[in-house]
């Protein structure tokens, strides 16, 4: 008989991630290549912090014009990056570049959340993750039981009393259900979740919307055939796309998946590009949204914009204009 070795065969090879026929996974470098930031961006400092020393998850924390003191504290935003549950962490050169501009343009004290990634730690894991990210925000916002004291870039500089969720593509769908799960409720102490901002939201389904089927699809180099796979390594085993995870709308479902809703959500910002294949499911999730009580959401659309536009083209004019946007959502949130 021959090596068992010999009988485990490569299965799929997607954006780096190999899989094979055992079910394990090797992982190769995946990043997207976008010039530096300029110099307007190196006062931003950041730094590592582990959340959950059990799971290994940690955030990268960023700083804005930390130098001098000043008496005006930061909100705080809780972001959840893109990579279709699948590819990235808070340290890849296209996530920390984000952050470092959102931390600077938006004046805001940024928490960018590293989650276990699928196909090794398929849904529910990263929305675990969410939940153990915001208990851990929550203790930092004040002195813990034993004494405890919080990160001194949050005692010194963070104003819990705003706190906001942020996520493009899978970290929006990441940061609605985390939405969904916190609601509005009081959780004692400074912290209050003010808003959510979802950028391009990933979502899904069996049946294709029109924004999947039309012949018009931009250039963007997310692709239905991309989504799928994502989807396919992401949701739990045996599932398909009208899964909750990824189709809070598919009949069987019982109309809006709530995941133990507490009550309505926070206001949201939901951006949209006017090119993405995700659009109409995007657009079906508001409006079923409006339907369940006191939502408050905001449509934002970029007509000629793709899929996690504000990502891949940061620099562009409308993605200067998501972060102008979400700065006065977050000053006059409530």
């Amino acid at each position: 008989m021959g090596d068992s070795a010999s009988s485990v065969s490569l299965v799929g090879d997607f954006y780096g991630i190999k899989l094979y026929s055992d079910e394990s996974v090797e992982r190769g470098e995946v990043d997207f290549h976008l010039p530096p930031l300029g110099q307007s961006y190196e006062h931003v400092l950041y730094k590592d912090i582990v959340f959950n020393h059990t799971l290994g998850l940690w955030a990268r924390l960023y700083l804005p014009n930390a130098s001098p003191p000043t008496p005006t504290r930061l909100p705080v935003i809780l972001y959840f990056h893109a990579g279709g549950f699948c590819l990235f962490t808070p340290r890849s050169p296209v996530m920390h570049r984000f952050c470092v501009k959102w931390a600077a343009d938006a004046g805001a004290l940024i928490v960018s959340v590293h989650h276990r990634l699928a196909p090794e730690h398929r849904l529910p894991a990263a929305y675990h993750d969410s939940v153990s990210a915001l208990q851990w925000l929550h203790s930092q916002s004040k002195t813990t039981g034993g004494g405890e004291r919080s990160d001194p870039w949050f005692d010194s500089h963070a104003d819990f009393s705003k706190v906001f969720l942020l996520g493009e593509s899978s970290g929006g769908n990441i940061a609605q259900r985390l939405g969904m799960w916190c609601g509005r409720q009081d959780w004692g102490g400074d912290m209050r979740i003010r808003g959510m901002i979802l950028l391009c939201p990933f979502f899904g389904g069996e049946a294709r919307s029109a924004s999947e089927t039309r012949e018009k699809q931009g250039t963007s180099p997310f692709t239905l055939e991309d989504s799928d796979a994502f989807w396919r390594m992401a949701l739990p085993m045996g599932s398909n796309r009208d899964h909750h995870f990824c189709n809070p709308l598919a009949p069987q479902n019982g109309a809006l998946d709530v995941w133990s809703l507490s009550g309505p959500l926070p206001p949201t910002v939901m951006v949209i590009a006017g090119l993405d294949i995700l659009r109409s499911k995007q657009l079906e999730y508001c409006e079923l949204l409006k339907k369940c009580g006191e939502q408050i959401i905001e449509i934002v659309e970029f007509e000629e914009e793709e899929h996690a536009f504000a990502l891949l083209k940061m620099d562009g004019q409308n993605s200067i204009k998501v972060i102008e946007y979400a700065s006065n959502f977050i000053k006059f949130a409530a």
